[in-house]
């Protein structure tokens, strides 16, 4: 998702996802930032000092030269990436895109991926809730969802298709008005059932589902989804990382993942 939604918290979701319902929570100081030794120490304090004063809570977790010259890539905490000038008077909102010949390559998605990648590859499969590909796996998607949202009981109801056709679903909680909340709790009940994918369905259908509590990781995923720039549910990433949706019909699904 894109950095301007740490100047426009409301901003708005791509149509096929469902909108989170509270702005997220506050940010931290930048301490723990990456620094990139190409960037030299004065560039990185006369960009800090410019965000800081317009942007006092914003947590910067890297600095680092973009390809193009005289423009840094900034990522912010749950928030994606943004691009300054190295005085910090400018900042360009929006992804960077290389054209070279007949190549188009997103530099910025590219990037993303990549850090998306190693942070959901680390998940351990007993905190998600799986719903395996029938005979062989020829694609794996990671879905943050909650049980509220309309579009995400609309895929849920598509994923007996895209295990049929292959693709194996692991649910990630993402519950949109945040953590703690009700729907939170609901959420709790789901991984703390017995069955959680028999949870799931139900819950997905309106189907009341009993409390229930334990040790979870409802907490640590919903922050985990911030920090992948998560703002909407369902929030559908592949295995290398790419976001591409959002809702999608099983076949566009497919389609992404290069499954014929």
């Amino acid at each position: 998702m894109k950095f301007h939604r740490l100047l426009l918290p409301t901003a708005l979701l791509m149509i096929s996802a469902c909108s989170q319902a509270e702005p997220p929570v506050a940010f931290m100081k930048d301490a723990n930032a990456a620094i990139d030794t190409s960037v030299s120490a004065k560039e990185q304090d006369i960009i800090r000092a410019s965000l800081k004063k317009a942007i006092p809570d914003a947590e910067i977790t890297a600095i680092k030269e973009s390809p193009y010259k005289g423009l840094f890539e900034i990522k912010a905490k749950g928030y994606g990436t943004a691009y300054m000038s190295a005085d910090g008077r400018y900042m360009l909102q929006g992804e960077l895109i290389e054209i070279n010949g007949d190549k188009i390559v997103n530099v910025t998605e590219q990037g993303a991926a990549g850090e998306r990648k190693a942070a959901l590859a680390a998940v351990p499969m007993k905190d998600m809730i799986v719903f395996p590909a029938q005979g062989k796996t020829k694609g794996i998607a990671y879905v943050f969802t909650d049980i509220d949202c309309g579009y995400c009981r609309k895929i849920h109801a598509e994923v007996p298709a895209m295990n049929q056709m292959g693709i194996e679903i692991r649910y990630l909680a993402f519950p949109r008005a945040g953590y703690p909340s009700p729907t939170s709790k609901g959420m709790d009940a789901i991984w703390c059932s017995a069955n959680p994918n028999d949870a799931m369905t139900k819950a997905k259908q309106g189907v009341p589902i009993p409390s229930a509590s334990c040790a979870n990781p409802i907490k640590a995923q919903y922050e985990l989804g911030q920090e992948l720039g998560v703002r909407g549910t369902p929030a559908v990433f592949l295995e290398n990382g790419m976001q591409v949706g959002g809702y999608l019909p099983p076949k566009d699904l497919a389609a992404a993942m290069g499954i014929k």
